[in-house]
């Protein structure tokens, strides 16, 4: 066996520089500041020692001390394979977004509370072979608060970031069976919810969070959040308890945010009402959208939350309008004069956008409100309801002269052959009830419409024509003259066929229109 006595023998110990094909190695210096190692940036060098027994591999190192050119390995915290760490392990392997790695394991770790109140914490990430520099990528974290009614928070979290991904369950008490299987039933909900939001475009899947067991849960807190990602960055959170549901979501694309008060079950109306109060809403949606030509991407999900967070409001209470105790068919009269849904607030907002660059101040921009509010007055004998609804439109576009497409306005006078239209829209519609002592005394409906629309006409840049067109409707009805009649004819109190049908036409004239 050769030694290294005999090698030097038969040998010449030679310094020979790196190649340009290995990359430096960097080399410490013992005289850095502060006490501290520095890496040099002088080209490192190898000791060459020939042998009778061929050449020797050499093995490079990074700074870090992985082994260079080694294959990249997957590897987890903790040395586990329970159902979360394999979704997360083959998310992980298998995504091709950074969204994507959040499929399945928001439903997984859910699952888990089917036999398992525990915490739980799990990491994935990428070791080995050399890292290259990169810039910051995108990076995502996932939040899904829970409260029991006996007071228990459960705080589940997935995380991407840094090239890793991380889910974690926290829990502030042991949970009674039934905690826990409500935890579980919210599994394919939190997961739709994640995923609806990972597309391109983002969408809203709010259903599976939104029909939660009330005898075991107070609230869910749910918070979805991507960063560092361009135009798909998106920040949405939906938050719901006993007395309300709240929607906030931004990204590139705009703003929307829609709030609910579910405090009182004395204003919910059939499944029936709600669902014909929430068409009409949808379609007021979609008029005001194509009317100010706003983003119709944006507007779906602003759709789809408002559908889902009054899809049910769960179960009602025996509550009752005032003034209606006396007789049934006055809480149904009642109810059929009002939309059957809980006062709320929404607004969608779209980014704006200057398309010409000559005017700058022209922007494409779309602004919509819409809400309900009522004042309950009164005993249970006797009672006054008003209840308000009301929206605005706020929008302005670019319109080619020929053809309804946009113009590409340039900074040549050429190119500035366009019509600017500025749109202004009110509506409300007001419902006024009064009852006594089991007699209907007053039943009225107001609604009015104010539409404003400017069009600037422009030709190769000098303006032609600026126009503003106004639009003012209003009409009032008796409400009381359409039902007294059937209320005196017995009709009512035998729910006739009918009664029926009327109320279901005063619950069409009640809906806003804009």
């Amino acid at each position: 066996m050769p030694t290294l006595s005999s090698l030097n023998a038969a040998t010449t110990v030679g310094l020979v520089p790196l190649v340009d094909s290995v990359s430096p190695v960097p080399s410490v210096s013992p005289n850095a500041p502060g006490g501290q190692s520095a890496l040099l940036s002088s080209p490192s060098t190898v000791v060459t020692i020939p042998s009778s027994f061929g050449a020797v591999a050499l093995e490079t190192y990074t700074p870090q001390g992985v082994l260079a050119g080694a294959a990249p390995a997957i590897t987890t915290a903790n040395d586990s394979r329970d159902a979360v760490t394999l979704q997360m392990l083959g998310s992980y392997t298998n995504a091709q977004t950074m969204t994507g790695q959040f499929s399945g394991v928001g439903s997984a770790l859910l699952d888990r509370f089917k036999t398992t109140g525990s915490d739980f914490s799990q990491s994935v990430s990428t070791t080995g072979g050399i890292a290259l520099p990169t810039l910051q990528g995108p990076e995502g974290k996932v939040h899904l608060a829970i409260k029991t009614q006996s007071g228990v928070t459960v705080d589940i979290e997935i995380d991407s970031e840094g090239g890793s991904l991380s889910a974690s369950i926290q829990s502030s008490g042991k949970l009674s069976d039934s905690e826990r299987s409500a935890v579980a039933q919210l599994a394919t909900g939190f997961q739709r919810a994640i995923d609806g939001l990972g597309t391109v475009p983002p969408k809203l899947d709010l259903s599976g969070l939104t029909q939660f067991d009330t005898s075991a849960l107070a609230s869910v807190n749910f918070q979805y959040n991507v960063t560092n990602d361009g135009n798909a960055n998106v920040s949405a959170s939906y938050s719901q308890d006993r007395a309300s549901r709240s929607l906030s979501l931004k990204s590139a694309e705009g703003a929307i945010d829609v709030s609910v008060d579910t405090s009182n079950p004395a204003l919910w109306g059939t499944s029936a009402q709600r669902a014909a109060s929430v068409a009409s809403y949808l379609q007021q949606f979609d008029q005001a959208n194509s009317r100010g030509h706003g983003n119709a991407a944006l507007m779906s999900m602003f759709e789809d939350g408002f559908a889902q967070m009054n899809q049910d409001y769960g179960t009602p209470s025996a509550q009752v309008l005032p003034g209606t105790a006396y007789a049934p068919t006055l809480q149904q009269a009642s109810q059929a004069m009002l939309t059957g849904l809980g006062d709320f607030s929404a607004s969608i907002t779209d980014a704006t956008t200057s398309p010409n660059p000559l005017r700058p101040g022209e922007v494409n921009s779309f602004s919509y409100q819409v809400s309900q509010s009522t004042k309950l007055s009164g005993s249970q004998n006797d009672g006054q309801i008003t209840q308000r609804q009301q929206s605005h439109l706020s929008a302005s576009y670019h319109q080619a002269l020929s053809g309804a497409g946009e113009p590409a306005l340039t900074s040549s006078r050429a190119s500035q052959n366009y019509r600017y239209v500025q749109i202004d829209d009110s509506a409300s519609s007001t419902v006024q009830i009064a009852t006594e002592r089991g007699a209907l005394l007053n039943a009225s409906l107001s609604q009015s419409s104010d539409r404003k629309t400017r069009e600037s006409t422009y030709e190769a840049g000098k303006l032609i024509s600026d126009v503003t067109t106004p639009e003012e409707t209003s009409r009032s009805s008796n409400l009381l003259a359409l039902l007294q009649p059937l209320i005196d004819s017995g009709d009512a109190t035998h729910n006739s066929a009918e009664w029926q049908q009327a109320l279901t036409q005063v619950h069409s004239m009640i809906q806003l229109s804009a």
